[in-house]
């Protein structure tokens, strides 16, 4: 039975052995234990590749999100600005044409397809008025609508002829006696 003894202590000096060792070491024991419970062998850098490359390609995902959500808003942005400039355009269009019509001018209104039905409506108000000022004063014997800011005595549409009959029928002023 010595033998038996000895075995039963050794065994039992072996344990004491393993249990210190392991008392000392937890953590070591721990990251072996994976492998020798699983059977499965230590992964290679290689093999953690997989990982990180799905971590790259969500990282491009998103940046191309970015990337396509600020393609998107410069595009509105640029679409909101040509917008504005064609309405200032428009703008700028309809205040030029009133500015003809109250000058006179006889507009087409079919040829700017670019006008509103509004404006057009009030561009065609406006001359009515106007042709209805003339007839209005032509009544009255005045001169037709003058052009603003023409020089004295040139009148729109004034020919030589008149001109000269003009200054035949001038009266000199009589200069008053010098003291």
């Amino acid at each position: 039975m010595d033998t038996a003894k000895q075995a039963g202590q050794t065994a039992r000096d072996l344990a004491q052995k393993i249990a210190k060792r392991m008392a000392r070491e937890p953590l070591e024991v721990l990251k072996k234990a994976e492998s020798q419970v699983t059977g499965s062998e230590e992964q290679k850098p290689q093999e953690m590749s997989p990982q990180s490359q799905s971590t790259d390609t969500q990282a491009k995902i998103i940046e191309r999100r970015g990337q396509f959500q600020d393609k998107i808003k410069s595009t509105r942005r640029v679409e909101a600005y040509q917008r504005e400039l064609d309405d200032i355009r428009k703008r700028d269009l309809f205040k030029d044409l009133q500015r003809r019509i109250s000058e006179g001018e006889e507009i087409p209104l079919e040829d700017y397809p670019e006008l509103t039905m509004e404006q057009k409506q009030v561009l065609k108000a406006q001359m009515e008025a106007v042709r209805r000022e003339a007839t209005r004063r032509e009544a009255a014997g005045q001169n037709v609508l003058e052009v603003p800011g023409s020089k004295r005595g040139r009148r729109f549409g004034q020919t030589r002829k008149q001109e000269v009959e003009r200054q035949q029928t001038r009266v000199e002023k009589p200069v008053p006696p010098s003291g």
